[in-house]
């Protein structure tokens, strides 16, 4: 019993240990997805939901699969707490069906012209007043957060079944080649976005910069970055539910 105690205790400080290491990244990814939530709880609840997705990483990895805790656990992390934003349901149901009939309009105007539509184009076609449009993707961005995970479930992909691609690659050839695909679409539709809304994607999900800091590198408003942002993930949503 007293070696058993010993190993608990043990086991328990690793534990202790590396919520204190990924810490900071929990509360990163915590203050950077709660930024523009009205409500002030958001960002202890996906930092108590972080470091729960933490926990699980730590229980459920297993090194002899090849892969490091590090991605184990920042994919965790991310779904923990975006299985948060789910739960609390932050948008309303009119503004996701708003949301659907955008994407549909983005659908059939690059059906009539050939390529992504202007902001300007989407709201004249769905006779909206510009600004009103300008607003309500503004606002989208609670949604969008949900989005590019969002993606992967728009192809009727399982989220367990993309994170195991993920962090093992896959053994069985179909289901690689299957994910494959899909990434291989996903990076052309991006390729294919306007300008400043493949800058701002890249940005923000891989230098890791914050709305704010995008707005200072484009020299336009923390608004606009988010209606930039937003516009982006609709056009990328509408794209591929056309093509899935």
């Amino acid at each position: 019993m007293i070696i058993l105690s010993g190993y608990a205790a043990a086991k328990k400080t690793d534990k202790e240990r590396l919520i204190e290491e990924y810490l900071p990244v929990i509360k990163h990814f915590a203050y950077k997805i709660s930024k523009g939530f009205d409500d002030e709880t958001t960002t202890d609840d996906l930092i108590s939901a972080g470091i729960l997705g933490l926990l699980e990483a730590i229980e459920k990895f297993d090194p002899t699969r090849g892969a490091q805790l590090k991605t184990f656990a920042y994919l965790r992390i991310r779904g923990a707490m975006i299985d948060e934003l789910r739960a609390k349901d932050w948008f309303s149901r009119n503004a996701r069906t708003k949301a659907k009939k955008i994407e549909e309009t983005i659908r059939v105007l690059e059906n009539r012209l050939g390529r992504h539509p202007l902001e300007e184009e989407i709201a004249d076609e769905m006779d909206m007043d510009f600004e009103d449009y300008l607003t309500f993707i503004k606002n989208y961005k609670n949604l969008s957060v949900l989005s590019i995970e969002d993606l992967y479930e728009s192809v009727g992909e399982d989220k367990e079944k993309m994170m195991r691609y993920v962090i093992e690659e896959s053994e069985n050839p179909a289901e690689f080649a299957e994910f494959r695909e899909i990434e291989n679409l996903l990076a052309g539709e991006i390729d294919r976005l306007p300008e400043k809304q493949r800058l701002v994607l890249s940005l923000y999900y891989y230098e890791d910069l914050n709305m704010k800091e995008i707005a200072s590198v484009l020299g336009v408003t923390e608004a606009r970055v988010c209606q930039i942002h937003s516009q982006a993930i609709l056009n990328l949503r509408a794209k591929i539910k056309k093509q899935t």
